[in-house]
């Protein structure tokens, strides 16, 4: 493997920016960082639960990589705390839980599916309702819907039918899928056609909370 080759946590978060990686790090206790081809990881527990961050850059084929080499280490439960951008501008700084990806049909996803079948991609229900019920407990603004994986970061001007655009979330659902394992994606709609929101901020404030439930995850969620 490129990146790690250990036995690692069962659970998993996972963000584009290094900076954001360590940010969420100060909020555990790190019992081991890992810098390595331009991935950076941090290893510890959060309130006695082992869970592992990592960044996956940019795009489908770099998520894809530290996907394939954290599953094929342990992970079993995988959480995206990215950002995304909106397609309507009332929704700029709410968070958004894709229950469904779009995306052109010779996209980098093609590299994965081949042929002429094209994959529902869709998120762990439990884990994604887990994360909706989350946010709305702590009066966060937060809808569901559906989201377009684009390669061309710069491209949404042509998007109508979805409600967010972003560049990883349906590689995360397709592998998690192919590989069975639970994945979800919680989103910040930081950007609108190149207008962004200081969302530092908002993991600042509500990583703990995401922290919280993933340590607390086992798979069964109250109504």
């Amino acid at each position: 493997m490129l990146v790690i080759e250990e036995p690692l946590p069962e659970k998993a978060l996972i963000v584009e920016e290094p900076e954001i990686a360590k940010l969420i790090s100060n909020f555990l206790n790190i019992k081991k960082s890992i810098n390595r081809r331009g991935y950076l990881l941090y290893i510890g527990d959060f309130n006695g639960e082992n869970i592992i961050i990592s960044t996956h850059g940019v795009g489908g084929p770099s998520t894809a990589l530290i996907l394939d080499e954290l599953i094929g280490n342990g992970v079993k439960i995988i959480i995206r705390y990215g950002t995304a951008g909106a397609i309507n501008e009332k929704n700029l700084g709410k968070y958004f839980i894709p229950l469904g990806v779009s995306h052109h049909y010779y996209s980098s996803l093609y590299q994965r599916m081949r042929g002429d079948i094209i994959l529902s991609l869709h998120p762990d229900l439990e884990l994604a309702y887990g994360l909706y019920k989350l946010m709305k407990d702590n009066n966060r603004e937060v809808f569901y819907g559906s989201l377009f994986q684009s390669d061309d970061f710069y491209s949404e001007s042509h998007i109508s039918s979805d409600d967010a655009i972003d560049m990883e979330t349906g590689t995360i659902f397709l592998i998690s899928r192919l590989r069975g394992v639970k994945a979800a994606s919680l989103l910040i709609l930081a950007n609108f056609r190149g207008k962004w929101i200081n969302y530092e901020e908002i993991y600042r404030r509500d990583s703990p909370l995401v922290l919280r439930f993933l340590s607390e995850y086992n798979g069964n969620i109250k109504l």
